[in-house]
C-alpha cells in the first residue's frame, strides 16, 4: 500500500495540531511560566486554558515573582511602594511602573535579589505546606493518629 504525499502531509499536520489541541483542552499544555489567577484553587482555569485574556500578574507570594512581571505590579501585589523598591536597589526614580522586572537587571538588582528583599521586608510566604505523606498524622488534628 502506498500513501500519496499530499495525504501524508495532511495526516502529519492533523496529528500534530490535534495533539496540541487535546492537551490544551485538558489543561496539560503549558507554554510559559505564567499562571492564571486562582489556578490550583479551583478557579480561573489552568495554564493554557485561555481563562485569562492577557498577561496575568500573579504573585501573592514573593517566590511567584517572575521576570516578565512589571515592577509596578510587583510593588502593588507585595504591598510596598514603588519608590521604596527603586530606592532600595538604587534604580532611577523615574522608572515607569510598566517596566518588566527583567529589563531592570543590573549588578545591584535582579529578580532573585528582589524576591529576597521582599521576603525579608514582608515576611515569608503565607502559603501552607502540605503535610508529608506517611506520617500517620491526621491533617485536621495536631495530634498524631493512634497506631
Amino acid at each position: 500500500m502506498r500513501i500519496k504525499p499530499i495525504a501524508f502531509g495532511i495526516l502529519t499536520v492533523a496529528l500534530f495540531t490535534g495533539t496540541i489541541g487535546v492537551t490544551m483542552a485538558t489543561g496539560a499544555w503549558q507554554t510559559t511560566g505564567r499562571t492564571a489567577a486562582g489556578a490550583g484553587a479551583g478557579g480561573g482555569g489552568g495554564p493554557g486554558s485561555g481563562a485569562a485574556s492577557g498577561p496575568v500578574e500573579s504573585g501573592s507570594a514573593t517566590g511567584d515573582i517572575k521576570g516578565w512581571m512589571t515592577i509596578g505590579a510587583v510593588a502593588t501585589t507585595a504591598g510596598v511602594s514603588l519608590p521604596e523598591i527603586l530606592a532600595a536597589f538604587a534604580l532611577p526614580a523615574d522608572t515607569p511602573p510598566e517596566t518588566a522586572v527583567k529589563d531592570l537587571e543590573s549588578d545591584v538588582f535582579s529578580v532573585t535579589a528582589l524576591r529576597a528583599w521582599l521576603t525579608e521586608r514582608t515576611g515569608p510566604s503565607t502559603t501552607t505546606p502540605e503535610p508529608a505523606s506517611g506520617t500517620g498524622a491526621d491533617p485536621a488534628s495536631s495530634e498524631p493518629a493512634a497506631p
